[in-house]
Parts: structure tokens; sequence; C-alpha cells
């Protein structure tokens, strides 16, 4: 099963480009953050405030969709849960905290998981400068689940201009890591080095506003 992971920043031309990665790449599933429109052909599940989404790009059923709440949205394919999620800026701490209390009292009822999205948090362990406080939060989160973080830290997954960060994160139970799994984060729609069995490609876009699609 091949999936990618991006952050479309509500924008058409990166709308256009996830289009075209997902036929070119033969993506079976894509987990998305900020989408531009919603896509009513394909199964295609949404949070609340459509934010975050979980699109079957082939011929993948959703075997059941667990959670439609705020920033986050869960569906089972193939066995497996996925969880896209989205947690914007404007977050109060507060409201992040009670965003990751849900998640984790829904994943804790499911296993396999995988986790994705745009947490825009930051910590040290995952290759930013310092640690604020969604990310000692997310930290604490992850660590109530049976989950590893596969992101090494060595690309930034937002670039603007100069600026540059890690916010985007895909976590997975580790039952996951010990299969045929495959994930790459990458600049350009290029480079995907897929194996047979279950595969996981985070890929990462520079759009025509110089904002990095993750």
């Amino acid at each position: 099963m091949k999936i990618l992971q991006v952050n479309l920043n509500h924008c058409e031309a990166t709308h256009d480009l996830l289009m075209q990665t997902v036929r070119e790449l033969k993506v079976d599933l894509a987990i998305v953050s900020e989408p531009y429109k919603h896509l009513n052909t394909q199964p295609w599940e949404t949070d609340r405030t459509v934010g975050a989404v979980i699109w079957s790009c082939s011929k993948l059923l959703f075997q059941n969709v667990i959670n439609t709440e705020a920033c986050f949205v869960a569906t089972k394919v193939e066995d497996i849960y996925f969880y896209s999620c989205y947690a914007p800026p404007s977050l109060s701490f507060d409201e992040y905290v009670n965003f990751l209390d849900r998640l984790t009292q829904s994943a804790k009822q499911h296993f396999p998981v995988a986790i994705a999205g745009d947490f825009n948090a930051w910590a040290v362990d995952w290759g930013s400068k310092e640690t604020n406080a969604r990310g000692n939060a997310l930290l604490e989160a992850m660590a109530i689940l049976d989950v590893v973080l596969l992101n090494n830290g060595d690309k930034p997954t937002f670039v603007r201009g100069e600026a540059n960060s890690i916010v985007d994160f895909t976590f997975v139970s580790c039952c996951l890591v010990k299969g045929n799994l495959s994930w790459k984060m990458i600049f350009g729609v290029i480079g995907c080095n897929f194996v047979p069995g279950r595969d996981w490609a985070k890929v990462c876009c520079n759009s025509v506003s110089s904002h990095t699609v993750t």
C-alpha cells in the first residue's frame, strides 16, 4: 500500500500537484492537511473543521470511519487504523491539549495505528532547535501509545523564504515498523522508493508560493 502525506495549505496549485503526484506514483491513500477542495468522486473523509482529510485514491475501501471530530479524522483501511491530523496554530494551548487527549483516547482503542499530519509543534526530538509547550504535550501524548516517530529530523517539513521548521509528523505502531515499511521525505515528486508490502512515503513539493507542501 502506497501512502502519501501532504499539506496543501488551501492552495489550488498544490492541489493540482497532488492530483498529478497521485497518478504518477500510483498512490493508494493520501493523508491531507489543509485541503483546497472536497473531492466527491472517491472515498474522502474529513474532520469537523475540514482541516484533516483521509482520501482513498485507489480502490481501497474504508472499512470503518471511527472519528470525524475537530482536528482529526480516522478510518480503518486494510486492518490498519489511519489518523489524519491538523492542529492549526490558532488553537490555544488548552485546546491543543484537548485535541491530543481526544486523539490518544481514540487511538488507544485501536491497533495498529498510523497517525500523521501537521501538529504545529516543536521539539528537539524531531530536529527542532528547541522544544515548546506544544512539543512537550505531543511527546507526552505519543508516549502513552505504542508508536514510534518515523521522522528523522534531517529535513524541514515547512519552508517559507529563509524560515523553516519541522511540524509534520508520522507516528506508527511498533509492529508496522517491523514489517515491510519504507518512509521517505523528499523535495519534489521524485525519489520515492517503495518496497513490497506496506509502503509509507512523505512527499514534499515546492509550490509556486514557496510554501513547502509536506
